[in-house]
């Protein structure tokens, strides 16, 4: 778990700029799977990670979080006592209480930055677990949308969803700012994606995003830079290999008698104009860097301390199977994959 002292040195660094930061995480956040077996898995050693998890989180001063279908491996009623340890936001809008048909958490969160109000929407893919409904996450992000949209300047979607409930709601035109998501690839996403920009910190926490976003403009669009910088990256690289080697090549004398080769030379040449022009006139823009939570990444001491205390209560005893179901002499017991 030294994943979370990294991650709250990055968190800490952040702080010192005294911009306005905001920690949020899209779920999947205290469990490996989705459910634990009390006969099979170490349930106690399963609390006091989840515990753990918590008090850092509580010290990294996060602002949200969305729970995923692995949040609930130990049942709504554990989660429920994590929510009651927790300074932070639990949200989201399609998780409803299978008995009473209420939900389980607030939809969202607004949070006013100087002035400037920032709104978080949580919802989940559908998965099955006793006792919870979980409604179409699309249409109750949309309803909570319609009636937040007026008090809110920035709309930020967490979402643990699947792959097809995520490309409809990009498609879905609801006029939310940005999509956090997990539940998806286990490795961070690097750009945000044609559209709504998108941004995946990874399933195996590895990987903190750590998002920029500059708005001097409220009504003008969000520009993704990093999106453009990778689009122009590909045009120019399109055009350096059709110099075949010349780096004095002039492209229209090569081809001026293959006049498909220079139509697609022309539209590299028009992708690499518009980007730019768009990244120097851009009011509001976002970018981000991935940042690996490997040894490189210095520990915050505070978060050590909490992470080594909690270990140091876990039971001592003949090691049990992880949760895979790899014995112990497996060469690959304990690892995520």
């Amino acid at each position: 778990m030294g994943g979370l002292a990294r991650k709250a040195s990055v968190i800490d660094e952040e702080r010192l700029n005294d911009n306005p930061l905001i920690v949020v995480d899209s779920g999947d956040l205290f469990f490996h799977k989705s459910d634990l077996d009390f006969e099979k898995d170490n349930i106690e050693a399963a609390k006091i990670k989840s515990e753990i998890i918590v008090n850092c989180n509580n010290k990294m001063n996060y602002n949200a979080f969305t729970p995923g279908s692995r949040d609930f491996a130990l049942g709504l009623k554990y989660l429920k006592k994590l929510e009651s340890q927790s300074n932070f936001s639990y949200i989201s809008c399609n998780l409803y209480d299978g008995g009473n048909r209420k939900r389980l958490f607030d939809p969202y969160k607004i949070e006013n930055y100087d002035g400037f109000k920032v709104a978080y929407i949580g919802a989940a893919s559908s998965f099955q677990k006793d006792s919870i409904l979980i409604r179409e996450p699309v249409s109750e992000i949309k309803e909570v949308y319609n009636t937040i949209s007026s008090e809110a300047d920035f709309v930020i979607v967490l979402f643990n969803g699947t792959k097809p409930d995520m490309d409809r709601l990009r498609k879905s035109g609801i006029g939310f700012d940005l999509i956090l998501r997990s539940g998806g690839s286990s490795r961070a996403s690097e750009n945000g994606g044609n559209g709504v920009p998108l941004y995946e910190a990874g399933n195996k926490g590895k990987y903190l995003n750590k998002i920029n976003i500059v708005l001097s403009d409220i009504r003008a669009d969000l520009i993704d830079i990093d999106l453009l910088q990778k689009k122009i990256k590909q045009s120019e690289k399109h055009l350096k290999n059709k110099k075949l080697g010349d780096p004095n090549g002039n492209l229209d004398e090569m081809y001026k008698d293959k006049p498909k080769i220079l139509d697609t030379i022309n539209n590299h040449r028009d992708i690499v104009r518009a980007s730019n022009s768009k990244i120097n006139n851009a009011k509001n823009t976002i970018s981000t860097k991935k940042v690996a939570l490997d040894t490189k990444v210095d520990s915050k001491a505070d978060i050590l301390f909490i992470v080594d205390e909690g270990m140091a209560k876990i039971p001592k005893g003949p090691e049990m199977n992880d949760h895979r179901g790899r014995a112990p002499g497996h060469p690959h017991h304990g690892h995520n994959h």
